[in-house]
């Protein structure tokens, strides 16, 4: 859940009175479950803008026995859930490119890049990869033209490609029981620029994958899961923006494995690739990866999302429409011939609603 809010009562009521002009609302904002922000715009350099975080699944009651579990319910919130979606005037990223930076003491996902090594998005075997080199041009991923900017005048609406541009596997990275900083994370991606690893681009964002039983950026234990990834960004020294995303296993929690007070990750227990851990991700990967497309840090928050701070994403969390089961696990698409259960997006049209395409 993402609460953007001013810091008095009096700007908070002031926000609800604009709410149909939201290019006027107050720009700054609390996230939930994460640090409150100065100004917009007025970072230090190498400081990570407040997160917007993907909130974890609360189970409520016994699983059943297939160890599926979803918030498709008509009970739920989801396809009716209040209010419309909207653009607060800001930049978006209109061709999305992504770099994956896989940080552990050992390969992260079967088939994956080794420790020490760097490439192409092309060289990466991992279903990671496959899923990312396959995305873009997907009726899937084509839900986010539905999303435009208006910048001196002129409109501009995301396209439906992925340029999965790079990866990087550093040489040493966080063992299982570690937690990983905000500032590690920073500083990872600072030595990848410096030693020529990655390159940078103000376009694309650098996504950080842990192991196993990491805590990646001190939210993710069993005692204390306040989310499932998260995308936030910060500033170099020179001026450039960086758009960074935390990417933690998060099929560490499934709901045979939930963590303390029945939270999860995972809505299930199978995986229809037969990769668990790779299977476990895409969804939450491809949640951050839309939410950055479509309401990146650029001195703020800016893009779209609902006056209760509901992201594209966020408002289909957890809603996957009809799902199939084969041999291994659930899915609901089929991306490059393989099947994947990933999270429908919010559509921007009319009706707004959830949906895996236009």
């Amino acid at each position: 859940m993402r609460i953007r809010s001013i810091l008095t009562a009096a700007a908070a009521v002031a926000l609800a009175a604009c709410a149909d002009n939201p290019v006027d609302a107050p720009q700054t904002k609390i996230v939930a479950n994460g640090p409150k922000s100065a100004v917009q715009g007025a970072l230090p350099p190498l400081t990570l803008a407040p997160r917007e975080i993907f909130p974890p699944f609360k189970l409520t009651g016994p699983v059943s026995s297939d160890g599926f579990v979803s918030n498709d319910a008509s009970s739920s919130l989801g396809n009716d859930r209040p209010p419309q979606i909207k653009y607060w005037g800001g930049s978006l990223i209109l061709r999305q490119q992504l770099a994956a930076i896989y940080y552990g003491n050992k390969t992260i996902y079967n088939n994956g890049p080794k420790t020490g090594t760097n490439g192409a998005g092309s060289a990466d075997n991992s279903l990671i990869g496959y899923f990312l080199r396959n995305i873009g041009g997907s009726p899937y991923w084509g839900v986010n033209t539905s999303y435009s900017q208006t910048l001196a005048g002129i409109e501009s609406f995301v396209q439906n490609t992925m340029d999965y541009s790079s990866f990087w596997a550093p040489k040493s990275g966080p063992r299982s029981g570690a937690t990983v900083t905000d500032d590690e994370m920073v500083s990872v991606i600072e030595d990848g620029f410096n030693s020529g690893a990655l390159s940078y681009d103000p376009n694309r964002l650098y996504m950080i994958f842990t192991g196993p039983g990491v805590n990646l950026g001190g939210g993710f234990s069993s005692d204390n899961l306040q989310y499932c990834a998260w995308h936030s960004a910060y500033y170099r020294g020179n001026g450039q923006i960086v758009q960074v995303s935390a990417m933690p296993y998060d099929a560490d929690f499934t709901p045979a494995h939930p963590s303390a007070g029945g939270y999860i990750c995972v809505p299930q227990d199978g995986a229809p690739n037969g990769d668990v851990g790779a299977d476990g991700t895409v969804s939450a990967m491809t949640h951050e990866a839309e939410e950055t497309t479509t309401d990146p840090y650029i001195n703020g928050f800016l893009g779209w999302y609902d006056i209760r701070g509901y992201e594209t994403a966020d408002k289909c969390a957890y809603i996957y429409g009809p799902v199939s089961r084969n041999a291994t696990g659930f899915y609901n698409l089929t991306i490059g011939g393989k099947p994947f259960l990933v999270q429908q997006q919010w559509l921007n049209a009319s009706p707004q609603r959830c949906a895996s395409h236009l």
